[in-house]
């Protein structure tokens, strides 16, 4: 499988940017440290999985690929999240926010959720399927 935006490779995607984010707001990683974890989990995992050994190029090309299309957007969230969200007294992202991080940023909505968790929020769910119907009209 690779990230896509259906089926298997969107499961994947969703795992890989979990990763990444997840990597690089809590760890403090560098940018494109997920790629650089490939060669040692193909030095693990080669074995059983020789596949793993024979595409290794192309997976460190996909992870990066993957990663450097996630970084910028994520930059952006984070920042706006940070700024406009998290620095208010309140205790729920509003479903306007919410959609802007997703329509605007491009920040995929289960991202805001797990980020609104994490600082203690939560996400009005209702007002962002709201502001997404309103879009479509």
């Amino acid at each position: 499988a690779v990230p896509d935006n259906e089926g298997r490779g969107y499961v994947l995607r969703r795992i890989l940017r979990r990763a990444t984010r997840y990597g690089q707001q809590i760890l403090k990683c560098e940018p494109g440290f997920f790629a650089k974890l490939v060669p040692v989990v193909v030095e693990t995992f080669g074995e059983a999985y020789p596949e793993l050994v024979s595409n290794q190029a192309n997976i460190i090309e996909i992870v990066k690929e993957e990663e450097e299309a996630f970084s910028s957007m994520l930059d952006r969230g984070i920042k706006y999240f940070d700024e406009e969200i998290k620095s208010e007294e309140e205790k729920v992202v509003t479903g306007d926010k919410a959609f802007y991080l997703y329509d605007t940023l491009g920040f995929p909505i289960d991202l805001t959720e797990l980020m609104a968790e994490e600082a203690g929020m939560t996400v009005d769910a209702k007002g962002f399927e709201t502001a997404m119907e309103n879009q479509k009209q």
